[in-house]
């Protein structure tokens, strides 16, 4: 192998791959592997901060319960997974970047019929939005749309990839997804709205159990802020004083509009700001602790 080839061992080019580490010039998956021909499998995705993992143990849970509910096992315990996590991290060298999960449902021979899932970890570079998109709040657009399984956090994502062209054309931040008179969630994040000084968001199973999610409402709570977890009609949004989404890459992100209609004074609110603050803490304790 020439050196053009060969990275460096802080080239940011290392993965796993069924129980070993490989570079990024190796053949991952062969062409029968059911995650591509059904698009059946799961994934996960966490940022390191500060070369930290932070809340890695939340979302590893979460990816051994998506392999479950679609009955694929995952072989590797949670120790193995950690240790595993961590020495990739330090491979590739990147102080602020993505740890991202894919369980496939394995090689088929009629392409149908799950087998021995094929498990890929790969450290990708990560980018937090930039400032003015929490100083002066974003824009959603939305599209009635209810996820498959929504508890599981699947790799079909055709919806959103299908419809994202109008999400930039539209100058929005993400794809909000309503059902049956209800608001639900964002393609990549959860949706919260604040009414009456109450925090409130569509319960579970409904929409996916988001790691940043669960966090912000254990915050709400633990600072005194009503918290509701139930349906949230359409006609919800004019009573609302301020509205946010939260994700992995986004952390508390203020909403100033939907589809046009202006949220509360058309500024971030107090509530998602508080929240923020306390979520940039939490990631400053990680760092400190880990």
């Amino acid at each position: 192998m020439n050196s053009t080839s060969s990275p460096t061992p802080l080239s940011g080019h290392y993965f796993f791959i069924n129980n070993r580490i490989v570079s990024s010039t190796e053949e991952a998956l062969q062409l029968s592997d059911l995650g591509l021909f059904r698009g059946y499998g799961i994934f996960d995705y966490f940022r390191t901060h500060e070369g930290k993992p932070f809340l890695m143990r939340q979302y590893l849970q979460r990816f051994r319960r998506s392999g479950k509910d679609l009955r694929l096992e995952l072989n590797l315990s949670d120790e193995e997974l950690e240790a595993t996590i961590l020495e990739l991290i330090k491979l590739n060298g990147r102080s602020e970047s993505g740890v991202r999960l894919l369980l496939t449902g394995g090689y088929s021979e009629n392409t149908f019929t799950p087998s021995t899932p094929n498990l890929i970890i790969r450290i990708e570079k990560s980018v937090l939005p930039d400032e003015r998109s929490y100083t002066e709040g974003v824009k959603l657009i939305s599209t009635e749309y209810l996820r498959d399984m929504p508890e599981v956090k699947t790799t079909n994502y055709l919806k959103a990839v299908r419809e994202w062209p109008a999400v930039e054309a539209a100058g929005a931040t993400e794809l909000l997804y309503h059902w049956n008179g209800e608001w639900l969630e964002c393609s990549r994040s959860n949706f919260f709205v604040v009414v009456k000084g109450v925090l409130i968001t569509a319960p579970l199973p409904k929409v996916l159990a988001g790691v940043t999610r669960g966090e912000t409402l254990r915050i709400a709570r633990e600072s005194g802020i009503p918290v509701k977890e139930e349906s949230l009609p359409l006609a919800i949004l004019p009573e609302a004083e301020e509205a946010f989404i939260t994700g992995t890459t986004k952390r508390i992100m203020p909403v100033v509009q939907v589809d046009g209609q202006q949220i509360g004074n058309g500024k971030p609110g107090p509530v998602s700001k508080r929240l923020l603050q306390e979520w940039q803490l939490l990631e400053t304790r990680n760092s400190r602790e880990y």
